[in-house]
């Protein structure tokens, strides 16, 4: 199967791109493969594009999965913000789940546009 995520690493953070049809599969996925990194304790920003997706077949709640995976990341690495990119309404139900969930591993704010994503982490 064809990836359905791109992993772009950048001085300070990192820029996932997902494209296609994606499910929280995609997601968790895309989540362990940056955090395993041993890059990962060094990054101040995650930005997670979405704009390329035709579809996300997921349920709000699926979010929770990487709720736990952020959370354990988070012991190496607690200066990361995430920008999530979207348009995309099950996208956005997620991030705000995640956003608002007490306890939230990282802040999260949710843009329309890699610009407005890059303005707010200061790249």
């Amino acid at each position: 199967a064809c990836m359905s995520y791109e992993i772009s690493w950048e001085p300070r953070g990192v820029l996932l791109c997902f494209s296609g049809h994606i499910t929280i599969r995609d997601i968790l996925n895309a989540s362990v493969d940056y955090e395993k990194d041993c890059r990962f304790d060094d990054l101040l920003y995650v930005i997670a594009d979405y704009s390329q997706i035709t579809s996300c077949n997921s349920e709000p709640e699926h979010i929770d999965d990487v709720w736990v995976v952020d959370t354990g990341a988070k012991l190496s690495n607690r200066q990361i913000r995430k920008a999530i990119v979207t348009t995309n309404l099950e996208v956005i139900l997620m991030a705000k789940r995640y956003k608002e969930s007490t306890d939230s591993p990282f802040p999260v704010e949710i843009f329309t546009t890699e610009a407005e994503a890059r303005k707010w982490l200061g790249c």
